[in-house]
């Protein structure tokens, strides 16, 4: 379920805090045996004489092999395949193959559907309110399938799963059970009880069908769970489809590197979790890619900038899918408007992070874990979203070649963008450029400046080279669009010729801090922090990579000091290439050569503490520029 977001309200430190979530849905994998009536299965309570858990990346199988020995003697041995169906998304299944090796007896195995789950899987979180569903319905319908309903709080997306439960011996034939049904609210099972055999195979194969309110094309979602699981193939036929389903993907996505196996491991893994996260099935939903997919509460499933690091990946190999997102963005047009009216600007301010409209998600106060207290959070700062989604469209567009999207869905979204960031600029007329305060970097770690009541930073030289090369990119697609489109839109907005050459100008004249000779201050005034003790820190502490949570344990700020939490400056050199940034900063009238780019690099290596898996990223894609080995 994409997009299954739901808000609720907490008081903390004394003011109601809302925040919107990714709401955990009921749970579908309840499956488990019991031998002899004694206790149901419990991992920790037996002896494991074997455990292998493998992710069949090809074929998107979860494969579980177990043998387990229990505190009668008794030996078992445990298989279970478990698949997500990618060629049916509202169908998931797990096969269960359970083997006494040295006991005959009476099994019972129970399937449920528990939708008395609530959000609970981030430990920092867990002071916030988390009981997103009411239990609307759960029980056993006639057609001896069991089912659960269940609508989220304040959303009202309601959801329902239903699930059906099949028993065969190692033939395929099914083996005659009885069966007592349970419900009580928000909870429905089955438990099956049928004679073991020492040496006889079990299998069980659970299908389920989940659907929600926010699929088309359906009368309820309850009748169409219902409807779907009752209809399904067997275990096999939908592991069928599924593999075809797969096939396809990595014929169009796999990426394929003359390097060790285990490389070549690391790189499908990753590309199979985009892929759970974003595929052919998401091109009809809409939504976005958030920070950490939809495989967790991490994040609140919210979608930051990440997608600036993804798209480039999906243009090459499933376009369509990069329209289908990009238009995420531009369906929450509206809402980026009255953001930046609301800040006292024009055009469209998207914010830090989206949910369900595409208001700011971004909570106004974190937890450090640390040192437990609850601080102001001023992440929203980060204005350098509109920058990414404005990169994304023109990336987009050169890819593709579509000018179809570019006409009526990307000049607007990029226009407006360009016309907040005309609003929150000022012209210093002592430098005779353009200056944009009041931001925070991608860095993370910089907020404010070190007892200052100034709101964020001025001129953080990752927001204004990217605002240059918006404005330039914007004259370009004015000129680019047919005089029917171009009159269409300048009437739709507004736009006048004067504001067109407000861009160009500050294409041209953008300020750039730099410091030491040649490196690009990454806001002003970073040159006249403190130096950190890394070596120190790195002893006392060994991870170091949240050094923001650490010095305000130790009552200091990570204001006070040159260091990153991730790359900044570096993200310049990580999205464009040599010859392109030298362009760009020419544009501007600032020169820089190779020996710049890196020391630079250099510079800004040596001053982060990668708190963020982006920054390796950037990281080691920026260093190979100059050190291909």
């Amino acid at each position: 379920m994409a997009g299954g977001y739901n808000r609720l309200t907490t008081e903390i430190v004394g003011r109601p805090i809302e925040n919107e979530d990714l709401v955990n849905l009921p749970n579908w994998l309840c499956l488990t045996f019991r031998i002899d009536g004694g206790d149901w299965f419990d991992l920790s309570k037996v002896e494991i004489l074997s455990y292998r858990q493998e992710l069949n990346v090809r074929e998107g199988i979860l494969v579980r092999t177990l043998r387990v020995i229990d505190d009668k003697g008794r030996e078992t041995k445990i298989h279970s395949r478990r698949i997500v169906n990618m060629a049916k998304p509202h169908l998931a299944a797990i096969e269960m193959t359970i083997t006494p090796k040295n006991w005959s007896g009476r099994l019972d195995i129970r399937s449920a559907l528990d939708a008395t789950v609530i959000n609970s899987g981030v430990a920092r979180y867990r002071a916030l309110a988390s009981d997103h569903l009411i239990r609307q319905d759960a029980g056993v319908g006639d057609d001896g399938n069991s089912f659960v309903l269940v609508e989220t709080v304040q959303s009202g997306l309601k959801v329902a799963e239903a699930a059906r439960t099949r028993i065969f011996d190692d033939a395929r034939v099914a083996i005659k059970t009885t069966v007592e049904n349970t419900a009580r609210e928000g909870y429905a099972a089955q438990t099956y009880s049928l004679d073991a055999t020492d040496g006889q195979a079990v299998v069980i194969e659970k299908t389920v069908a989940l659907y929600t309110s926010r699929d088309r094309a359906i009368s309820h979602p309850l009748i169409e769970a219902v409807n779907a699981v009752g209809l399904a193939g067997d275990f096999a036929e939908l592991l069928r489809g599924h593999e075809v389903a797969w096939k396809q993907l990595w014929r169009r996505c796999d990426v394929v590197l003359d390097q060790r196996q285990r490389v070549q491991m690391i790189l499908r893994v990753h590309i199979f979790h985009l892929l759970q996260t974003a595929s052919r099935n998401t091109v009809d939903l809409d939504v976005g890619i958030p920070a950490r997919g939809w495989h967790g509460e991490a994040y609140r499933g919210h979608i930051f900038w990440d997608e600036l690091y993804i798209f480039p990946f999906l243009n090459y190999n499933i376009p369509e899918l990069t329209h289908s997102l990009l238009r995420y963005r531009y369906r929450r047009l509206d809402e980026a408007r009255a953001g930046a009216v609301e800040a006292g600007f024009k055009g469209a301010m998207f914010p830090w992070q989206s949910g369900t409209n595409g208001r700011e998600e971004t909570q106004s106060v974190h937890l450090n874990p640390k040192s437990g207290r609850w601080l102001p959070d001023l992440s929203r700062n980060q204005r350098h979203v509109n920058i990414a989604i404005s990169y994304n469209v023109y990336q987009y567009w050169q890819t593709t070649g579509n000018d179809g999207f570019m006409s009526i869905f990307g000049a607007e979204l990029l226009f407006e963008i360009c016309r907040f960031w005309a609003s929150i600029a000022h012209f210093n007329e002592d430098r005779d450029r353009y200056e944009i305060h009041g931001v925070m970097g991608p860095d993370e770690y910089h907020e404010e400046y070190p007892g200052s009541d100034e709101v964020g930073l001025r001129n953080n030289a990752y927001t204004n080279v990217m605002v240059a090369w918006c404005m330039d990119i914007a004259c370009k697609v004015v000129d680019s669009l047919l005089p029917y489109r171009r009159e269409e839109l300048c009437e739709t907005l507004e736009l006048t010729d004067d504001e067109i050459s407000i861009w160009t100008d500050m294409s041209r004249k953008l300020y750039v801090p730099f410091h030491d000779d040649g490196i690009i201050s990454q806001f002003e005034g970073y040159g006249d922090l403190k130096e950190f003790d890394w070596e120190g820190y790195r002893e006392k502490y060994g991870n170091i990579a949240r050094l923001d949570r650490i010095l305000e344990a130790e009552g200091d700020s990570a204001n006070n000091y040159k260091l990153s939490k991730q790359a900044d400056v570096l993200m310049l050199f990580y999205l464009f290439s040599e010859d392109e940034l030298a362009r760009i900063l020419d544009h501007l009238g600032y020169k820089l050569d190779s020996a710049d780019i890196r020391k630079n690099i250099d510079y800004y290596s040596a001053r982060t503490s990668h708190g963020s898996t982006l920054s390796t990223l950037v990281q080691s894609a920026v260093t190979s520029r100059y050190d291909r080995d």
